[in-house]
């Protein structure tokens, strides 16, 4: 059980695939509780809020989206019908499998198994240049130099004029928090994940060769840690 303040300490990408796949198959109220960790009101909740602060920012019509960590899927429910593709990617089998019975029906979304660290863009269901991309929680979950390597491919695959959205868990401390084989009573698992400061992600971020960076707070009333928050961030 750890809480590292600070430092820059990796956690296991295998750890948090395992946690995710004893996720997909845990009895809950909501399909998106599984990803947002609580009760079916407040993920419902999260997934609304979240929503429309990305269209409040983000124009999808005509456009390729593609989500990077898409979970159980459920940025299908709010792109379908609105923008010209969605592509999902993930590491996690059976999130994908959740994903794919619960939109199959929307012929505009497609799912795909792969790795966000080694993006086969020969092999993509859908053809890049993507103008959108999104990153939804999953950030937190990669290591910094795996996070350089995600940010490289995104430039590779993606409109010259692209736009990303991305809702990250923050530390409001002055240095990360990072958790490690942390045991969460609430979660009733160990659990690994980072909390980078706001700085931080702005600092990664600029390295998306874009010219503007906006940050907002999500989630307050969802919200009651006094070391974490959640912040949006829209990249231009």
């Amino acid at each position: 059980m750890s809480r590292l303040y600070g430092d820059k300490e990796d956690i296991s990408s295998e750890k948090v695939k395992d946690f995710f796949n004893k996720r997909a198959s845990k009895d809950v109220e909501s399909e998106f509780a599984i990803v947002l960790f609580q009760d079916k009101e407040n993920s419902q909740q999260r997934h609304e809020d979240e929503k429309k602060v990305f269209y409040e920012n983000i124009d999808v019509s005509g456009k390729s989206v593609l989500e990077i960590g898409c979970g159980v899927g459920r940025w299908a429910e709010a792109l379908h019908g609105k923008c010209d593709s969605y592509l999902g990617l993930d590491f996690s089998e059976e999130l994908l499998e959740i994903a794919k019975n619960s939109y199959k029906d929307f012929d505009d979304c497609h799912f795909q198994f792969m790795s966000a660290t080694d993006i086969k863009v020969d092999e993509l269901i859908i053809k890049p240049p993507f103008d959108v991309v999104i990153f939804s929680g999953f950030l937190m979950y990669i290591n910094d130099d795996d996070l350089d390597i995600i940010i490289d491919e995104v430039n590779q695959i993606t409109s010259d004029d692209k736009k990303v959205f991305a809702m990250e868990p923050i530390s409001h401390m002055d240095s990360r928090l990072t958790l490690k084989d942390f045991y969460s009573e609430g979660l009733e698992s160990d659990y690994n994940a980072i909390y980078r400061t706001e700085d931080e992600y702005v600092e990664f971020f600029e390295k998306l060769n874009c010219k503007n960076i906006r940050t907002g707070n999500i989630f307050e009333e969802l919200s009651h840690h006094s070391e974490t928050g959640y912040m949006y961030f829209v990249i231009e």
